[in-house]
């Protein structure tokens, strides 16, 4: 719900946005939008990589990843960096968001009961509609009255939540896992 939810504000609202606070052209703001997918891809390849390897848990590669875009997209929703700069921080921000999904994914398929998979991903997708639908109203909103610089704040906001419940979920695994069976 939570990624879902940071994710729909870029895809349907960052480009307004890019325009109001960045002065950008409608074209250029849209680039920033592509540019956040087509990172957010190669990010999808790259933290799949980096969770085959086991180069760290899945819930510190979420953590390190999700900071990481939101630190962007903070500094982008300050204005600080200027137009194109503003730009390339929306865009490379994607690449956190990707790295993100295949530890999100494991981590949950880690946090599953057996037999319950089926239940769980019903609810984890139905989390992600969830997601879209509440986001568009709150940010469509936020930018009818003229806060532009909140798509970017509330996009940072969630991912920073959604890295706090990663955390947490995993240390729940981990103590799930260290703890003996009962039929031991």
């Amino acid at each position: 719900f939570v990624i879902t939810f940071s994710n729909s504000a870029i895809q349907n609202f960052s480009t307004p946005a890019l325009q109001a606070t960045a002065g950008l052209k409608l074209t250029l703001a849209a680039t920033a939008l592509t540019g956040y997918l087509v990172c957010s891809a190669i990010g999808q390849l790259a933290g799949g990589f980096a969770i085959s390897r086991q180069w760290a848990d899945p819930e510190r590669i979420i953590a390190t990843a999700l900071s990481g875009s939101a630190i962007l997209l903070i500094v982008a929703a300050t204005g600080v960096a200027g137009s194109v700069g503003t730009l390339l921080l929306v865009m490379l921000a994607g690449l956190g968001t990707g790295v993100a999904g295949p530890s999100r994914d494991l981590l949950i398929k880690r946090a599953t009961p057996a037999g319950a998979t089926g239940r769980v991903y019903g609810t984890v997708y139905s989390g992600l509609d969830a997601g879209l639908a509440v986001s568009a109203p709150i940010f469509g909103w936020l930018m009818d009255h003229d806060l532009p610089r909140s798509i970017f704040f509330g996009a940072a906001t969630a991912m920073l939540v959604a890295m706090l419940i990663g955390l947490a979920i995993g240390q729940v695994t981990r103590r799930q896992r260290e703890q003996p069976s009962a039929a031991s």
